[in-house]
């Protein structure tokens, strides 16, 4: 349904941005478009509508769970419209040639192309998502989980689901009461979602089983877990769900080619590197003494350990160029060690440009889990059996643990960072990595990196 969702929004912003274009070739003529007008723009305005809807994504506006009506998302929208048509422009001066003056026809189709989006997102966030495309839900079982996830839901309406009803269940009669307010829920939920040992209920699963007749989805409460907050439950983390749900076999071809994008990815990224180093080592050499590079161990596939190049962003306090004298410890959020140079270089990500590097020497890919130093994975394996788990693809350089925070410094926080590695490299797919470096991009270009 999030999908589903997330497609219906996507399709009425291409919508729009088409009557956008309609309009503001009537406003260029003062008159109905005709048929020839309109179609010898059709092209270039195809492949200008499908770069907005990228540069939509970029921006964070298809996340459902922060698509609220408040300035900051419709800022993002003015945002998006404004960097649109900078590059329209600049697309129309590079393949020109077109008759009619289409630069005046790509601001009016700016201005009422995503207007008109400013207006369905406001409906949309205010009474589709929350009354038409609403997935009713209903929990069978309460726990410490549940109560999370109806948090979530009741917090985020945008997100289009509502508590139908909680079912709790009774262990120790056989079944029947939890089975006579299953048959007594007020409304038909179009979910269900069941709780922890659900199966050794007879009674309750004969009666599930008539609701797969009444069109009514039900998911064990772990995949819609894993749905909402975009990360494995730590619940569930027991080696025979591992074993039954990292199918890695399945992931061998896409691994594969994932090899050849990443080097392709390399070779942009050293090309990148040479252009910008001369500019970026003078800042470094002259904000703070030290050595413009920063190489440090860091454990990789398989546990392997290899050496990650970075450009420095820290004070040079140690005599290996590091920045600890009391030991390994990790960078926080507001970390006086980093220089001012290092700031502007982790907030717009280019401390990471050397990884290519790594990439090259096959020792890190473009995507996954950022590799860890020995000493903090030691400490977290004694603590989180599963850690190792992380270790099954490739490190990257950027990943989607990542992209949900800056930081990961305490246990509870690494645990947060476990799940949602465990997360890509369980759904680890085409999908999934494009929206990585997308978001990347928006990180980038906000310059809210650390």
């Amino acid at each position: 349904m999030y999908r589903i969702k997330q497609i219906t929004i996507l399709l009425g912003d291409l919508l729009l941005l088409f009557i956008g274009l309609y309009f503001g070739v009537f406003l260029r003529y003062m008159s109905t478009p005709t048929a020839v007008q309109f179609s010898d723009l059709v092209s270039p305005f195809t492949k200008l509508f499908l770069l907005a809807i990228t540069l939509i994504f970029i921006t964070g506006l298809y996340d459902l769970g922060r698509a609220k009506n408040n300035w900051e998302f419709f800022k993002k929208i003015i945002t998006t419209a404004l960097i649109w048509t900078i590059l329209g422009v600049l697309y129309f001066y590079i393949f020109g040639g077109n008759q009619i003056n289409p630069k005046t026809i790509l601001a009016l189709t700016a201005l009422f192309g995503f207007g008109l989006i400013a207006i369905w997102r406001y409906f949309y966030n205010r009474f589709i998502s929350v009354n038409i495309l609403k997935t009713r839900v209903a929990f069978i079982g309460y726990s410490p989980e549940v109560k999370q996830l109806i948090e979530i839901i009741t917090s985020r309406p945008q997100i289009g689901y509502e508590v139908a009803g909680i079912i709790n269940t009774f262990p120790n009669d056989t079944g029947t009461k939890t089975v006579a307010l299953l048959k007594d829920l007020e409304g038909k939920p179009d979910l269900i979602v069941l709780g922890f040992n659900y199966e050794k209920d007879e009674a309750l699963t004969r009666e599930l089983y008539k609701n797969i007749f009444k069109q009514t989805s039900i998911i064990e409460l772990a995949d819609f877990y894993e749905t909402i907050f975009r990360r494995l439950p730590p619940f569930t983390f027991s080696e025979i769900w591992f074993i039954t749900k990292l199918q890695e076999q399945s992931k061998k071809i896409y691994d594969r080619f994932r090899m050849l994008t990443d080097y392709v990815a390399a070779i942009i990224i050293a090309i990148f590197f040479i252009i910008t180093f001369p500019f970026v080592a003078l800042a470094i050499k002259l904000n703070s003494r030290g050595p413009v590079f920063f190489r440090q161990a860091r454990v990789g596939r398989n546990g392997t350990i290899f050496y990650i190049y970075k450009y420095r962003t820290m004070k040079a306090l140690n005599t290996d160029g590091s920045a600890e004298t009391n030991g390994p410890q990790y960078a926080s959020e507001k970390d006086n060690r980093i220089t001012g140079v290092g700031k502007f270089l982790r907030a717009t990500r280019l401390d990471e440009i050397p990884q290519f590097i790594n990439i090259f020497r096959n020792e890190m890919g473009l995507i996954g889990p950022r590799p860890e130093r020995p000493e903090f994975v030691e400490k977290l394996t004694e603590l989180m059996p599963f850690y190792p788990l992380r270790h099954l693809i490739k490190p990257g350089c950027t990943g989607w643990a990542q992209l949900q925070r800056g930081y990961y410094g305490t246990l509870d926080e690494n645990l947060g960072k476990l799940e949602y590695d465990l997360f890509y490299i369980k759904n680890r797919g085409p999908a999934l990595d494009i929206a990585i470096i997308l978001k990347t991009f928006s990180i980038i270009i906000s310059m809210i990196g650390r």
